[in-house]
């Protein structure tokens, strides 16, 4: 994130930590649960590179910004707050890039708010079925989740590397960082409410669904899965390839949850073709996902 400028916001009176790089039409990044900003790392700069003004937040709960504890860390409260954020921000029209739980949030905001949204990409997103990783069904139970969700023996495990099919080299300069920030006051209890918000012991609550909201949406979608994926499976994508047939669904072969991260070289030139108006290439590939 060389071209990356760390900067503040005050919403909702919380202090919001965010980057910030380039100029042109904004494109707003979202990361998921367990996860900060970082999640953008290896992709900030292409876009910035390809005419873009970048802004990914760390979300209330996560990074650097601010973790009270009244917060529920529910979806809708956080389109709320990308809202109000860019509001503050002088934010009138943009796209917007949720990864995971970022994908559930980013697809909400564009439902409620259409005119504001310009393109919307959703990267190993919910909101597409309820199947999800065993362990967040278990995050989700009440005391039992408590004690499954301790960052720091999840730290020890490793648990971060299984977002990948193949670790990226890039994650041993960025692990330390984005380990640090889930240890700090606040982390783990909106790590605990948000899954709690999404997900039982069943899988995604149907609160957390957008399938059916985003049939009505005329807001240009893409979707991208790793065909690796642990967290959400690469099945969902074949309910939004069916449910939302005038939308763009793209496959990474041998790639985890978080394809931004293990795959730039693939996704940044898939998302910018997207936000340009171009047609997305498929990725060659001779595996059958579904």
């Amino acid at each position: 994130m060389q071209r990356a400028e760390y900067k503040t916001a005050s919403v909702w009176g919380l202090n919001i930590r965010y980057v910030e790089a380039g100029d042109g039409p904004v494109v707003v990044l979202l990361h998921g649960l367990a996860a900060s900003l970082l999640t953008w790392y290896c992709n900030i700069d292409a876009l910035a590179d390809a005419g873009y003004r970048v802004i990914a937040p760390d979300l209330p709960g996560y990074g650097d910004s601010d973790k009270p504890n009244h917060l529920e860390y529910d979806p809708s409260s956080a389109a709320e707050f990308i809202f109000d954020l860019s509001q503050e921000l002088g934010l009138e029209r943009f796209s917007l890039v949720g990864s995971s739980a970022g994908g559930v949030i980013a697809g909400l905001f564009a439902m409620e708010h259409p005119e504001m949204v310009d393109k919307l990409a959703l990267v190993g997103s919910g909101g597409f079925g309820r199947n999800v990783a065993w362990f967040l069904r278990l995050i989700s139970v009440p005391v039992v989740g408590g004690l499954v969700y301790q960052p720091w023996l999840n730290n020890k495990l490793g648990v971060t590397k299984h977002m990948f099919h193949r670790p990226p080299a890039i994650l041993e300069k960025l692990l330390p960082e984005m380990e640090r920030t889930k240890t700090l006051p606040g982390a783990r209890l909106a790590m605990l409410r948000s899954i709690r918000s999404s997900i039982n012991v069943w899988g995604l609550r149907k609160e957390g669904y957008i399938l059916d909201g985003l049939k009505n949406s005329t807001v240009p979608l893409m979707t991208v899965w790793g065909a690796a994926d642990k967290i959400i499976p690469v099945s969902h994508a074949e309910a939004a390839r069916r449910g939302l047939p005038e939308s763009s669904v793209r496959i990474i072969p041998e790639c985890g949850h978080w394809p931004q991260m293990e795959r730039p070289d693939l996704f940044n030139p898939m998302l910018t073709d997207f936000l340009e108006g171009r047609e997305v290439r498929p990725v060659k590939t001779d595996q059958q996902p579904f």
